[in-house]
């Protein structure tokens, strides 16, 4: 870490001089185009005569000197308008940074669950929509999965509910170690999620959903009390079918879901 550190301080220190050496190049470039520019304007014949004719009126020395007073004078007020104008504009720089930032912020709250982390249910559709109408131009397979905890009713009334919250930010947590990087969750409402799984088909999503059945029943839940919790998860698997809606899509995978729960739960059932 360390010398990432000091390799970026050598990095701007270069930068650095190599902006000094541009601008005493700029410097040197424009000094001598206004020397040839006063010298075909003939200025230093002129600002010579000007002088005689100032110490003709006895202003002597301050006659010399003050087109170059005056030519001091607008430099370091030039000086002064740049430094202004970039310290203007490094500020605009930072202030629209901070938009950036902030509008970014907002975008990831406006589609997470707070309490799990995940996406939330109204970007899950959003999603979906995208999902399929790529489905649509690829050709390549989709599937779903919805998740539902056992008996999380139960738990809640035992255990109190600041354990059933605790239960589901930690679900978020299962779920997310459970999948790949081109995968999705989503809190699709109380105790249920949903998973999308591009470029997906049916058996390698029956072997996504067993892992993450497995996960849950691995894991424990305990955090806030002293004895020991595992919780087992039912899945219901789908995959899409060119022909139906979107709507069709999820009702085929919330039956499939009901249909693991009447099979003893802690399972997972893939629709037909």
């Amino acid at each position: 870490m360390q010398l990432q550190d000091q390799s970026k301080d050598v990095r701007v220190d270069e930068n650095f001089s190599r902006s000094e050496l541009i601008e005493l190049l700029a410097v040197i470039f424009f000094a001598s185009l206004s020397t040839l520019l006063m010298i075909h304007l003939e200025a230093f014949d002129k600002l010579y005569r000007y002088s005689r004719m100032m110490e003709r009126y006895e202003f002597d020395e301050i006659a010399v000197f003050l087109p170059s007073f005056l030519a001091i004078g607008f430099v370091l007020y030039s000086y002064r308008r740049i430094q202004k104008l970039e310290s203007e504009m490094i500020r605009r720089r930072e202030v629209e940074r901070q938009l950036l930032k902030s509008e970014k912020l907002f975008k990831n709250l406006s589609i997470t669950d707070d309490l799990t982390q995940l996406y939330n249910s109204r970007y899950f559709y959003k999603r979906l929509k995208e999902e399929i109408n790529r489905l649509i131009r690829y050709k390549q397979p989709l599937s779903l999965l919805l998740i539902d905890i056992d008996d999380f009713k139960r738990i809640n009334d035992r255990d109190g509910h600041l354990q059933g919250d605790n239960i589901l930010k930690q679900t978020g947590i299962v779920i997310q170690d459970c999948l790949r990087n081109t995968d999705s969750a989503y809190r699709y409402g109380g105790e249920e999620f949903t998973i999308l799984l591009p470029e997906t088909g049916i058996e390698d999503a029956i072997i996504v959903a067993n892992r993450i059945r497995e996960c849950f029943v691995a894991h424990d839940f305990s955090s806030i009390t002293n004895k020991t919790i595992h919780i087992s998860v039912s899945i219901g698997a789908c995959q899409f079918k060119p022909e139906e809606t979107m709507e069709a899509f999820v009702k085929r995978t919330d039956d499939a879901l009901y249909a693991a729960k009447r099979s003893g739960k802690n399972c997972v059932h893939p629709s037909q």
